[in-house]
């Protein structure tokens, strides 16, 4: 859907940190295919920012592990229901690609700028940090400021589960 391919929350590490492998996936056949598979706890399991999302768009998408393939975001699903406009929903999305742009600024400011970090945790980084003077300070309670918001935005209006999301994708 042409929705999915505007945003991308769910596969370039905004929304979520990791995507559990389930019994139908097969973690050889994804391993095959370049994702870089972790193991935890007897559970496999793919890093976000997805390492087959390029360019917008899921490069393996036909073999996609089977939460990728059931996982629809509430604006996918208020639009499919007709709750919404797709107008509507790529609204709500710009207002988070601008967010998470701002915070990108704030965090190379800080000086992290590891995108292959899901952006939360490039966040948590910054702030378990103790600053070094009142710039940094100032810095790193904008990074806070501007993180929480985006987290409840995207709990109230992407996420399926608030708090669980790592067990929803």
């Amino acid at each position: 859907m042409s929705l999915c391919q505007a945003c991308g929350l769910c596969c370039n590490g905004v929304m979520f940190h990791t995507v559990r492998l389930q019994p139908a996936d097969s973690a050889k056949a994804l391993a095959a295919l370049g994702l870089k598979l972790k193991r935890k706890k007897g559970r496999d399991y793919i890093l976000q920012p997805c390492p087959a999302f390029r360019e917008n768009q899921c490069s393996i998408y036909a073999a996609r592990p089977e939460r990728c393939r059931l996982f629809e975001c509430r604006q996918l699903q208020r639009v499919t229901a007709g709750e919404i406009t797709e107008a509507t929903a790529l609204e709500k999305i710009r207002d988070v690609q601008q967010r998470v742009a701002h915070l990108d600024v704030l965090l190379a400011q800080a000086g992290t700028t590891n995108a292959k970090r899901p952006l939360a945790k490039r966040c948590e980084k910054i702030l378990a940090e103790p600053p070094a003077d009142h710039t940094a300070r100032t810095l790193r309670d904008d990074i806070d400021h501007a993180m929480r918001e985006l987290d409840a935005m995207l709990d109230r209006d992407f996420r399926l589960v608030p708090k669980l999301a790592e067990e929803t994708a």
